[in-house]
């Protein structure tokens, strides 16, 4: 879980950005620093000696938790089972300066098919069976958060 969350960037919206020792950015969003540093927070979690039933449902398989807690239900982006990710945004002037496109050929580059930022709108909430899984709607003023 650990992982996963620190994926999301604190100070920019989207997905984590991972530094290279260069400066620049890498397109791999799990680096050796990345590694790194979710190995020291899940070390400082378990140092702080958290109580077992917090975290005990991890040791079960789905069948399991589905019969312990009555079905399983959480919260996903709308493009279930397709998840945010970094995407580069099209220039609205696809077409480099003609100095820099000569005997070059330019293929534009399609439109995202997913969303390019996320909102609170786009989390629902999903129950989760053994071979599929269904948005839950709820009325009333009811989100996921």
């Amino acid at each position: 879980m650990v992982h996963e969350l620190y994926h999301v960037d604190p100070e920019l919206a989207g997905i984590r950005r991972i530094e290279k020792e260069d400066g620049t950015y890498s397109a791999n969003c799990h680096g050796h620093a990345f590694f790194e540093q979710v190995a020291d927070m899940v070390h400082t979690y378990i140092a702080s000696r958290p109580s077992p039933a917090v975290f005990d449902f991890l040791g079960d398989d789905f069948k399991t938790l589905e019969t312990k807690y009555d079905g399983i239900v959480g919260t996903s982006f709308r493009t279930f089972p397709s998840f945010p990710q970094r995407y580069v945004e099209r220039l609205a002037e696809q077409l480099p300066c003609e100095a820099d496109s000569d005997g070059v050929t330019m293929e534009p580059l399609r439109r995202a098919k997913q969303p390019t930022i996320y909102t609170e709108d786009d989390l629902h909430i999903r129950q989760f069976t053994k071979d599929t899984s269904r948005r839950l709607m709820r009325k009333g003023q009811f989100r996921a958060a």
